[in-house]
């Protein structure tokens, strides 16, 4: 699969090559996989109109002032919005990414057929039983060496639109949920990144655990299984309390660009760049282990 198409399913074996002979340190990343664009298969593929997307689940939602959790009306596996229906003013979709909802999105602001690949959902407003909030997740694996925090240093971008806005938190203390204030209680878990009016206008940001190698700061790893939740909220642009219960275009939209994920300051490579990768940062390993080990003459 190629780096483009899948956010991720990615091998980071390879940048490790030198690891093999250098001494390793409790919860120390080799490897970065099940990464994924929102809208594809497990090989990185485009997903058809209406399709769920199995890697990104919504778990919680609160819509009308009720909150919603488990297999239930508005949480369970994502959909994938139909060419069909999403809406005119967002970044369209493409043949290596595509736009999601949450479970009992409609094909029409009235209502229509639900789960078919419509994006109206409702929420008006910031704040208040009208407004409404849908929680993404995504679960991903890093292995290594050790068990716990991550401490080596590991960055992965991320470019992502959302109808309306979005915060994203990075294995928070615990699964957020939203108040009827738009507050979100994530254990005390600080936001690693948030965007606004964000339909139209898809933003890149990095999540890190370091500021070495001029990375960023602002989220936790740790080895074994990891979980990015993005917050989206369906305001339809009406900030505070709104008596409207339209229903609204509603969705997700993360892809890549750049360097993807990097660990320790190198870059993840491609499956066809990997062999060759692998060699040379095994050559490279091994020269610096002879320079080390070398007895001074």
């Amino acid at each position: 699969m190629n780096l483009r198409r899948a956010f991720f399913a990615l091998n980071a074996f390879a940048v490790f090559g030198f690891g093999w002979v250098g001494t390793a340190w409790a919860g120390s990343a080799t490897n970065v996989t099940g990464l994924y664009y929102t809208g594809v298969d497990n090989s990185g593929a485009a997903l058809g109109n209406g399709v769920q997307d199995g890697h990104w689940t919504v778990t919680y939602a609160r819509v009308g002032g009720t909150a919603y959790t488990g297999n239930s009306t508005y949480t369970g596996s994502a959909y994938v919005v139909s060419s069909n229906y999403i809406d005119g003013a967002w970044v369209q979709n493409s043949s290596s990414y595509r736009w999601i909802t949450a479970p009992g999105a409609s094909t029409a602001t009235s209502g229509g057929t639900t789960n078919v690949g419509g994006d109206f959902l409702p929420g008006n407003g910031t704040t208040g039983t009208n407004s409404a909030h849908y929680v993404y997740r995504l679960a991903f694996t890093i292995s290594g060496t050790g068990s716990g925090t991550v401490t080596n240093n590991i960055q992965i971008s991320m470019t992502t639109a959302a109808d309306d806005a979005y915060r994203v938190y990075v294995n928070p203390a615990s699964a957020p949920t939203v108040n009827n204030s738009g507050v979100v209680n994530a254990g005390g878990t600080a936001v690693s990144a948030s965007g606004t009016s964000a339909w139209n206008n898809t933003t890149s940001f990095t999540l890190g655990n370091s500021t070495a190698n001029g990375g960023t700061n602002n989220s936790t790893f740790v080895i074994g299984t990891n979980y990015i939740y993005i917050v989206v909220a369906n305001t339809n642009s009406i900030t505070g309390y709104s008596s409207s219960n339209a229903f609204n275009p509603s969705g997700l939209l993360v892809y890549q660009v750049g360097t993807g994920i990097t660990i320790d300051g190198n870059p993840v490579p491609e499956v066809g760049t990997m062999l060759p990768l692998v060699g040379a940062l095994g050559l490279f390993a091994w020269r610096r282990w002879r320079r080390r080990t070398a007895v001074p003459g």
